[in-house]
């Protein structure tokens, strides 16, 4: 019986420093690409034997097919500097019982040079309302900087949202790639 009891402790103790163990989310918020507390996707890539003018073309025409976005959705242009600065809009397909809609507003700059184009996608804005189960706004829509995220309790809700972006992101970062590239394979190069 006295064998049975110290089982029985020690059973207890070892799976109660199981449970007291965190497992780290893949997606949470703070798996999202911090710069100075901003959430920022940036990148500088070579493409080898293409004129800043032809690197400009392709971004200008990703932009105009790729990116999307409401009616105030404005593409700066600038050919002589290299620049072009677009702002996009992601759309969260409804999720959950009570289907609360999100979406998020972005900033995708890419500056070009002769052999190498950069991209940063930041400035992203995020929108959301609260539904009941009748599917009738009950609060909302607001909107915040990605980074009030960071502020709520991170759950399923916000792991969620940060997932979707970071894949939404990284597809919009790949077609971008995919534009400039033709396909072709790059090498490491810095601005």
């Amino acid at each position: 019986m006295k064998a049975f009891y110290v089982f029985l402790v020690l059973l207890l103790t070892s799976s109660g420093a199981c449970l007291a163990q965190k497992s780290e989310k893949v997606y949470a918020y703070n798996r999202l690409p911090l710069v100075e507390g901003k959430v920022v996707y940036t990148n500088v890539m070579p493409v080898a034997d293409i004129s800043q003018a032809e690197l400009f073309a392709r971004a200008r025409q990703w932009a105009n097919s790729v990116v999307t976005g409401s009616s105030d959705t404005t593409r700066t242009r600038d050919a002589a500097a290299g620049t072009l600065v677009v702002h996009g809009l992601l759309q969260q397909p409804p999720i959950g019982a009570f289907k609360d809609p999100n979406s998020y507003a972005y900033t995708c700059t890419v500056q070009v040079k002769d052999g190498k184009y950069k991209y940063r996608i930041d400035q992203i804005q995020w929108t959301s309302s609260t539904m009941n189960i009748g599917g009738q706004v009950v609060h909302g829509p607001t909107t915040h900087p990605i980074e009030h995220l960071y502020t709520l309790r991170q759950n399923y809700y916000v792991e969620d949202r940060a997932k979707y972006l970071d894949e939404q992101i990284k597809q919009l970062i790949s077609s971008l790639d995919g534009a400039m590239t033709y396909g072709r394979v790059n090498k490491t190069v810095t601005w």
